[in-house]
């Protein structure tokens, strides 16, 4: 989920050709279904990644503690000082775009505690803060 949500924000593709690649395997067994349709893997709907990156982009307490342990461990960090910039393409609306600009960040900050600490904020550190 996270691969896909950088993969997004930090291309051009769209939400479609994101989340074309991935599939996984929906076979069922069940005698009404032709033996052809259950040989077809399934992939994501578009909107799916929309639906991550609002979630990701939703935790700004989540985002300010980790932001915190980062400058406690490094205090040279400069992470809070970066352009924040996404594509005017993706995105029609000032809280979208907001949005998206906060799940840019909550990714960079996991894969800076990923770095610092050994480890990112997901799932364990971003679940003692409550998701918020």
């Amino acid at each position: 989920m996270l691969e896909k949500a950088s993969e997004y924000l930090g291309t051009e593709p769209s939400y479609e050709k994101t989340v074309k690649s991935t599939v996984y395997d929906d076979r069922h067994v069940e005698a009404e279904r032709d033996a052809a349709d259950r040989q077809q893997p399934v992939g994501l709907a578009p909107s799916t990644v929309w639906r991550w990156l609002s979630w990701l982009g939703g935790m700004p307490a989540t985002l300010r503690a980790a932001w915190n342990l980062i400058r406690q461990k490094e205090p040279n960090a400069t992470l809070h000082r970066q352009p924040w910039a996404v594509s005017p393409r993706k995105y029609r609306s000032q809280k979208r775009h907001d949005t998206l600009i906060a799940a840019m960040q909550l990714l960079a900050v996991d894969r800076v505690c990923a770095g610092l600490f050994g480890a990112g904020i997901f799932p364990r550190y971003a679940i003692s803060q409550g998701f918020s």
